[in-house]
């Protein structure tokens, strides 16, 4: 045969920097709504807890906007000018939301024979800014992560997610660690926590995985993370 047969290489691996957080984010999320939308109002110590989670899931989202626009918007800009506005404009509407929620649990916390109503109000205004993330992170995953596998070669983009990485301290990885193993199949919670450990001394990351876990976990009891987690 005269005909030419070319080979095609082989499509360079990518890391995805969206996949594990949004899962985790989106599991946050329900949890969190399921929280408010429950708590029984008249009981004033679970409403204080609930309120303090809250607060925390806010910190948590918030910090997460930051991330991405300090290290992935700016930079996914300068190649591809333009590309994150939308997404931007999804971020500024989420900060005011989160401004506008604040005050809400506010009102639910001083609140007395009303508390029933604001705590609902809460709940559903929290409903909505779940919705609204739910579109936005489609639209990272979708229409911005293409852009950054397209821009970005498998190291730099390696190096994006290095560099979030290392600018988030212990604590609040412990909140995302949470999070994302809760959310991660059995299988991508295995090589997550292997992959942790691999790049910690034991002891170092047995007091991390106490964190996450809330009670001392033994290093291969998959059963008693998932539990603890789901």
């Amino acid at each position: 045969m005269n005909a030419q047969s070319t080979i095609e290489p082989a499509a360079e691996t990518k890391e995805d920097l969206y996949y594990a957080i949004h899962k985790g984010l989106r599991f946050a999320n329900a949890k969190m709504l399921i929280s408010l939308g429950s708590v029984e109002p008249s009981d004033e110590a679970a409403v204080t807890s609930v309120l303090q989670q809250f607060e925390t899931h806010l910190m948590v989202s918030a910090s997460h906007l930051h991330h991405e626009n300090e290290k992935i918007h700016i930079l996914l800009d300068e190649r591809a000018p333009g590309a994150t506005i939308h997404a931007g404009d999804d971020h500024a509407e989420h900060e005011q939301a989160f401004v506008e929620m604040r005050r809400m649990a506010a009102d639910v916390a001083a609140a007395a024979h009303d508390r029933p109503a604001k705590l609902r109000s809460l709940y559903q205004r929290f409903a909505v800014y779940f919705a609204d993330d739910l579109t936005h992170m489609n639209e990272e995953e979708t229409v911005l992560m293409p852009l950054i596998e397209k821009h970005f070669s498998a190291d730099e983009i390696v190096g994006i997610r290095t560099r979030i990485v290392q600018d988030i301290p212990p604590e609040e990885m412990a909140l995302y660690s949470r999070a994302m193993l809760g959310a991660a199949t059995p299988s991508e919670r295995v090589a997550m926590v292997t992959g942790m450990h691999a790049g910690m001394p034991d002891n170092v990351f047995a007091a991390f995985m106490e964190t996450v876990v809330g009670h001392p976990w033994r290093h291969g009891d998959w059963n008693a993370l998932e539990a603890s987690l789901c």
